[in-house]
């Protein structure tokens, strides 16, 4: 077992060493219910995101990871701590400017692509851009562009229900990197797809992140997924557990030291391969 902090704080990584983080999550906490029975879904919370990270949410069923990128996103709240994205601590910010902020600085991928069954490929990519207020003249190239890089051109003028999982993921993935979001947050991208088409995603998630330079926060439970991060934050009882780092090694190595912790976690070592 390698890697275990004693303080329960991520640090940047030695690639992004000076950078302003883009996330900083501060001693957070989440407690549900009352004083009759208290839940602390996250207990004293923290850690960084460098720009251009790609870093892995993982934990045993219930230890508080959703719940933590539900925080980062907003759609849920602390009970207390900050987390700032950019330098802004986005805790504080009320609802006109909380709605801003995730049209502007935030993308999303969930495990159901959520994508707009009435519109097209190339609608539902084009809506992210025109929530933003992008010029008129520069949602097409935009999305053509993006659709390009991610393979999806040929599926662009179908519906959802006219593509295949895979298909409609990456338009998702579009969707969320095409107005260049300060932080790209995925909720088991791949948990829906088959082994096949969840590679595909994951390559695509790495190409995101590696040429288009996008930063990413993933949760997953799957062991395979998160060999595709540059570095896994694992969570137990609401708490930061251990960091282990990608670094050079090659992603089949670094799976092996995933699946070191996942044991000794006591995750579900079947469900996580």
């Amino acid at each position: 077992m390698t890697e275990v902090y004693a303080t329960p704080t991520a640090s940047a990584s030695p690639a992004h060493a000076g950078a302003r983080p883009i996330l900083s999550v501060r001693q957070i906490e989440k407690v549900y219910g009352n004083k009759d029975s208290v839940t602390k879904a996250l207990a004293d919370v923290s850690f960084d995101v460098q720009p251009g990270e790609f870093v892995g949410l993982m934990g045993p069923s219930g230890s508080g990871k959703t719940t933590l990128l539900n925080c980062v996103a907003t759609i849920d709240t602390v009970t207390s701590g900050h987390i700032l994205v950019d330098g802004c601590d986005i805790t504080g910010l009320r609802s006109r400017a909380l709605a801003k902020f995730r049209r502007d600085d935030l993308g999303f991928i969930f495990q159901d692509s959520n994508l707009l069954d009435t519109l097209t490929g190339f609608e539902n990519i084009a809506l992210a851009l025109t929530v933003k207020g992008e010029p008129t003249n520069q949602v097409k190239p935009k999305v053509e562009a993006i659709a390009r890089t991610l393979g999806v051109s040929e599926v662009l003028g179908k519906y959802p229900y006219q593509m295949s999982g895979g298909q409609k993921q990456r338009i998702a993935a579009a969707r969320a990197i095409v107005a260049d979001p300060k932080l790209v947050l995925a909720d088991e991208p791949t948990g829906a797809l088959d082994s096949r088409s969840a590679t595909v995603m994951l390559e695509t998630l790495s190409m995101m992140n590696a040429s288009l330079g996008a930063t990413i926060m993933m949760v997953t439970h799957d062991s395979y997924a998160a060999s595709f991060a540059s570095r896994i934050l694992f969570i137990k009882d609401g708490a930061l557990f251990n960091e282990i780092r990608r670094g050079d090694t090659s992603r089949k190595d670094f799976f092996s030291r995933i699946m070191e912790v996942v044991t000794f976690l006591g995750g579900d070592v079947a469900d996580a391969c």
